[in-house]
């Protein structure tokens, strides 16, 4: 070692004398680091099936008056008495919700049918949407719509806490993309590392939809008995993890 560092030593002052130059440092660079860690990528997928757990019902009462404030008067004395009618019932004023009031003229019909520029009525309008969890009540409450002189209805099912059966869905299929994860690092002897990408699919129609299909032959449809408003949706949700690998394995 002595005799190299004398050798080396030597070269360098050799080579200053003779030409009187500066030594130059040849910089190596360092070797590179291993490959980057690999990635491992999981999917899980939960599916919850929900039915409704409440209806809508949509009213629309109207009234004719030869002036407007007595197409008013009239469509109001009709909403008045749908509501009592609905609180005899046990439906709540929170379940309750009103649209706004319109107004339209009704014009003179021709011998020929046609409309004429001259006005015949007034005719006013309000929809009267009653929210309902016992479905059995159906019937009830159309049957006050209609002492009410309602001249349309209509129902549609939901689930009132669509939100929190999504937030569920979502911790199943997380749970199950983790366990999935776990149970292939072990069985392949691998050290999962940190989380790098998570991404998530949506299934089923519960998904972008308030109100289930109207049709209960839909192709996401299940039976559950025949029952009124008891059509089951699946809500389905896969979850993708993106795992980076250990290096110390």
């Amino acid at each position: 070692m002595l005799t190299q560092t004398l050798a080396t030593l030597v070269l360098v002052t050799s080579l200053v004398a003779c030409g009187d130059r500066t030594p130059q440092i040849i910089t190596v660079p360092a070797a590179e680091s291993g490959d980057k860690p690999g990635q491992m990528t999981i999917t899980g997928t939960a599916t919850l099936e929900v039915s409704p757990d409440c209806a809508d019902l949509t009213m629309t009462i109207s009234a004719d008056g030869a002036r407007p404030g007595l197409a008013t008067a009239g469509v109001q004395a009709k909403q008045q008495q749908l509501v009592a009618a609905l609180a005899k019932l046990g439906v709540e004023n929170a379940d309750l919700k009103l649209s706004y009031l319109t107004l339209n003229p009704i014009f003179e019909p021709t011998p020929e049918g046609y409309a004429q520029l001259k006005i015949h009525t007034y005719r006013a309008e309000v929809t009267v949407t009653a929210t309902t969890h016992k479905f059995d009540q159906l019937a009830a409450i159309m049957e006050a719509g209609a002492d009410a002189g309602a001249s349309s209805m209509s129902s549609q099912f939901r689930r009132s806490d669509l939100a929190e059966q999504k937030k569920k869905v979502r911790d199943m299929a997380l749970t199950a993309a983790q366990a999935k994860a776990n149970q292939t690092a072990g069985a392949l002897g691998i050290k999962l590392g940190r989380i790098v990408s998570v991404s998530e699919s949506t299934g089923g129609a519960m998904w972008g939809n308030a109100y289930f299909p109207q049709v209960a032959n839909t192709m996401e449809s299940r039976n559950s008995g025949g029952t009124l408003g008891g059509v089951l949706q699946p809500l389905s949700l896969d979850v993708t993890i993106g795992y980076e690998l250990s290096r110390s394995i």
